[in-house]
């Protein structure tokens, strides 16, 4: 394996964040999560950002990010989930490191992100309510829709069921160590 970054894409809850530090440590690399590092330096939740600044401006930060993680080497960083639906971010993620989407299906999505304690920003109606039942699966639906062109252009999608975090970890390392990608 010759690459330096690894970059963990995938749906809200897809298990990202959880799997990416896993990976790192599997490899010996550092882990790093986008959304904590804008949460971090803007000093909110983002969902916080969301409201108070709106997405505009946090897409913005997350641009700004991701460039500087893309200097580093022995890295593995979580992304947002919305993050390579920008074509910038999503050539810069091809460009300097090996892109992974973690592809879960609806039910499961849906399942964890209600079981969630985070609140997303994306999956709330207009009334401010969380979504649930049929109406999350719908809404998971659609967003997925918009964003598979994007994950199916990573250099490789792990189908992702309800296997354990670590056995997802392994399965990639073991992915990049046969030299798959």
């Amino acid at each position: 394996m010759t690459a330096e970054r690894i970059y963990m894409t995938g749906f809200m809850g897809s298990g990202k964040s959880t799997v990416g530090p896993r990976v790192a440590r599997l490899l010996g690399f550092d882990s790093m999560d986008l959304d904590t590092m804008i949460e971090e330096d803007l000093g909110m939740s983002i969902p916080a950002i969301f409201d108070v600044l709106g997405e505009d401006a946090f897409r913005s930060a997350e641009r700004e990010h991701l460039a500087r993680v893309g200097s580093m080497n022995r890295l593995v960083v979580s992304l947002g989930g919305g993050t390579i639906l920008h074509a910038q971010n999503l050539q810069f993620c091809l460009d300097t490191g090996i892109l992974i989407t973690l592809d879960v299906d609806i039910d499961t999505l849906a399942d964890r992100l209600e079981q969630s304690p985070n609140p997303r920003p994306l999956l709330f109606d207009e009334s401010g309510n969380r979504l649930s039942g049929d109406r999350l699966r719908r809404r998971i639906g659609e967003l997925l829709a918009e964003r598979r062109p994007a994950y199916e252009q990573a250099h490789h999608l792990i189908a992702v069921g309800n296997e354990d975090a670590e056995v997802v970890a392994e399965r990639v390392v073991g992915l990049l160590r046969a030299g798959l990608f």
